[in-house]
């Protein structure tokens, strides 16, 4: 019985190379930038045809209701619906700008679900959680509805 134990030691190390490794997972690092009310910033996002879009706009603008007439786009860029929906309070950030805006012009519902801007609603659920403890809380501004006057690039 001792040889055989001892020739199982022996053969565990090859044993161990001869198992394949797990596939190394990618992990997309989170984090969160906080803007500031009234500030330009870039919206990024990656709609459903795999295109790469991008909209300049003011951090906190009021866009009132998308083209379908649904949504509350005042307070674009806090994370939470408009300026007075649910939110973990008043907080500002770039994830939150880019769904915003991915969302106002796609006329997105359906939060991960919607094809053009689920992943930046996936990209902003850390920054709805941890916007306050990063400290990008400031006070809403209290804007008239004034619609964009241009449209996001996809290219």
């Amino acid at each position: 019985m001792i040889a055989n134990v001892s020739t199982i030691l022996t053969l565990l190390p090859l044993l161990a190379m001869a198992i394949p490794s797990t596939p190394e997972i990618a992990i997309k690092k989170r984090s969160v930038t906080c803007l500031n009310v009234g500030a330009t910033a870039t919206a990024t996002w990656t709609n459903s045809a795999g295109q790469s879009c991008s909209f300049v706009g003011v951090v906190g603008s009021n866009y009132g209701t998308n083209s379908a007439g649904s949504g509350d786009y005042s307070c674009n860029g806090r994370c939470g619906t408009g300026c007075s929906g649910t939110a973990a309070g008043n907080v500002y950030t770039q994830d939150c700008f880019s769904h915003d805006i991915c969302s106002y012009f796609n006329n997105a519902s359906g939060g991960a679900s919607d094809p053009n801007c689920g992943a930046a609603y996936d990209d902003a659920v850390d920054d709805y959680l941890l916007g306050v403890v990063d400290g990008c809380s400031q006070t809403n501004p209290s804007s008239a509805v004034s619609k964009p006057t241009s449209t996001p690039v996809c290219t």
